[in-house]
């Protein structure tokens, strides 16, 4: 019988973002906010490619503070900061394609630097969703050894 590490040994599901030499630990988020990002997320999806999206499916009180949603204490940890808006929006961003896809989407919006767009909905359809049709919220990739070093800087 297999016998399973306890996963707190090897998964890291926070989201190390840095910025102005200082790294803000993005945590992760809870089931309501992960749904949240992958119900906007799908929407979006449908809207970009002509498709009527029902108003009241995104009808959350949440909505209105994404960012402050995506991003958790690392919100107001740059707030406290002085971080500037655009820096503070891209990391918003960033944090939301980190829920409601994965973190090489994530990665690819936040290394194109502040000039870039959120992605287009052709570009999110082409990296399959690793979300699960069991209500959780996303799957992250794990290493055997060590925690996740993804997005750190040596």
């Amino acid at each position: 019988m297999a016998k399973f590490r306890d996963l707190d040994e090897f998964f890291d599901d926070s989201l190390p973002l840095p910025i102005g030499g200082k790294t803000y630990r993005v945590p992760p988020p809870d089931a309501d906010t992960g749904l949240l990002c992958q119900r906007l997320m799908t929407a979006g999806i449908a809207a970009a490619n002509g498709k009527e999206v029902d108003a009241a499916q995104l009808d959350d009180a949440g909505e209105v503070d994404l960012y402050q949603r995506v991003l958790g204490a690392a919100y107001d940890e740059m707030r406290a900061d002085e971080v500037s808006w655009p820096r503070l929006k891209h990391a918003g961003v960033t944090a939301f394609l980190w829920i409601a896809g994965d973190e090489e989407a994530a990665a690819k919006f936040w290394d194109a630097g502040p000039e870039s767009e959120a992605p287009k909905a052709e570009a999110a359809t082409s990296t399959p969703s690793r979300g699960s049709t069991s209500g959780t919220s996303r799957t992250r990739p794990t290493q055997a050894t060590g925690k996740r070093s993804a997005g750190k800087t040596s």
